[in-house]
């Protein structure tokens, strides 16, 4: 009972000292538990980190799969070639095109970090040799056909200073996803409101022909291309969310695919994913979306590359199937 009442008469002399210095919001704060530390998972400082990690990697790897025989020093500023068991080829390999493709952060120690990263490269047969000939040097270039491949290297970053962790392991490129279903699942013909101002907001937003403000709302802030890439475009299709393609609705999500052309001739095909309105019976464009409209809930597409080992040897066409994602949920 003593040592109760005494720890008692300690608790009640703390709260009458937070009762005095901060008043009763300290009180609330003394029994509160101590918040989450701070997540740097996307801080600037750790986005710098991973491009640093991204760099490195690029750079060794390029170096190491350029370098030859007797070269194993300089291989020394990215990993340590002593404790490494290195043999280079006598005849350096063409590398060129390096990009990072993918940088994961797989461990955080204190100062410490440590990176995996993921650099593509296209890779030729052979270098020419400084004493080729250029008409020799030329052939050498055009008989090694150059590949992409993937390199995979650890990189620690320790107090800003990078370290290869071993030599790059040659892993596979990325596999091919999956569709996704898009949202656009009526045609509209060229007579539909849709269609009208959708073809001729793409062809005055791409030749420069006309007032793209007659398709435009006000608060779109969208212009003509400057300078003009094309001289004509000619619409292709048009697909929306609206089975009515603008007869029923006021709002749709709509998909053009054009074929422009140039002083040259004809070009690739574009399409664009727009977004459009009606406001006192005029359809407009509303914005020019970064990505197609997508399904709500999104939908896969099964990928069709999997099936294709068990798929009958018949031309006949295989339906397709979608795998529905659950919907996000906040936590």
């Amino acid at each position: 009972m003593v040592a109760r009442r005494r720890r008692d008469n300690v608790i009640v002399a703390v709260l009458a000292v937070l009762a005095v210095l901060g008043g009763g919001h300290a009180i609330l704060d003394f029994f509160a538990s101590d918040p989450p530390p701070p997540s740097d998972s996307a801080t600037p400082a750790t986005i710098g980190r991973a491009q640093l990690a991204g760099s490195f990697a690029q750079q060794f790897i390029v170096t190491y799969l350029s370098s030859v025989a007797g070269q194993q020093d300089r291989l020394g500023e990215y990993v340590g070639a002593s404790a490494q068991q290195i043999t280079l080829p006598s005849t350096a390999r063409q590398v060129s095109d390096p990009a990072v493709v993918y940088v994961s952060r797989v461990g955080s120690f204190d100062t410490l970090e440590v990176w995996s990263v993921t650099v593509s490269v296209k890779v030729g047969k052979s270098a020419p040799t400084a004493s080729s000939a250029s008409g020799t040097a030329t052939a050498n270039n055009s008989a090694g056909a150059d590949t992409r491949q993937f390199y995979r290297v650890g990189v620690s970053v320790l107090n800003g200073r990078l370290r290869a962790l071993a030599l790059p392991a040659l892993v596979e490129p990325p596999s091919r996803g999956a569709d996704l279903a898009q949202a656009y699942s009526s045609p509209c013909t060229a007579d539909t409101p849709l269609t009208q101002v959708a073809s001729g907001f793409l062809t005055t937003y791409l030749t420069g022909n006309g007032d793209v403000g007659r398709y435009v709302t006000l608060d779109a802030g969208i212009a003509a291309l400057r300078p003009a890439p094309f001289t004509a475009v000619e619409t292709v299709a048009v697909t929306s969310d609206d089975n009515s393609c603008g007869a029923a609705r006021t709002h749709a999500q709509v998909l053009v695919t054009v074929n422009p052309k140039a002083d040259g001739g004809a070009v690739a095909t574009l399409a664009y994913p727009l977004t459009m309105v009606r406001d006192g019976g005029q359809w407009q464009v509303q914005s020019v979306d970064a990505v197609p409209a997508m399904t709500n809930p999104p939908a896969v597409i099964a990928d069709q590359q999997n099936s294709r080992a068990s798929a009958p040897s018949s031309t006949t066409s295989l339906p397709s199937t979608t795998v529905q994602i659950p919907r996000a949920t906040q936590n």
